[in-house]
């Protein structure tokens, strides 16, 4: 097999674990803790059978970094617990690299979802203020929170990552 079809087909799994979790996301609403678990079992399947040892130890890196990052974001409601469960299960498949640019993408994808979904329920109004009281670290009117699907912002980023960032080696 060559390096280029190694790269294709270890795309599989990453991408089976984001649209499982964004099919639940959507239906149920939160992402189920089962798919959590079947999706880090194919993670780690995965990372060893493309990449070996190594390639778990990376994974192992990543998602170890996702959750540095990811719990505090939890802690403060800025981000739903599946949401970052599923962004480990993901990591344990790819680089830190990668999980960083899908990372940057996803947040980028997930404001202009949250904006789009905001102007489209008509209160752009609302968001724009809860936007400058999180700025200006006054307490936000968390009954008007506007909480998105993000597993679309994560297939977006990780699409955006597959078209633009793997050609690059990611955004570092």
């Amino acid at each position: 097999m060559s390096i280029a079809s190694i790269g294709a087909f270890s795309t599989i799994i990453p991408t089976v674990i984001l649209l499982g979790a964004l099919a639940t996301d959507l239906h149920l609403r939160k992402i189920l803790n089962k798919w959590v678990a079947i999706s880090i079992i194919l993670a780690l399947i995965n990372s060893f059978y493309f990449y070996g040892w190594s390639g778990l130890e990376q994974g192992v890196i990543a998602g170890g970094v996702v959750l540095v990052v990811m719990i505090p974001l939890v802690l403060i409601g800025a981000l739903g617990s599946g949401d970052m469960k599923i962004l480990f299960a993901f990591a344990l498949t790819a680089t830190f690299q990668e999980v960083f640019s899908v990372f940057v993408f996803s947040i980028l994808w997930g404001g202009v979802v949250g904006i789009g979904m905001a102007i489209y329920r008509g209160q752009a109004k609302r968001l724009f203020g809860n936007t400058v009281r999180i700025l200006t670290a006054k307490p936000r009117d968390t009954e008007t929170y506007q909480r998105i699907p993000y597993t679309i912002a994560l297939v977006l980023g990780w699409a955006t990552y597959l078209i633009i960032g793997a050609r690059q080696g990611g955004l570092f």
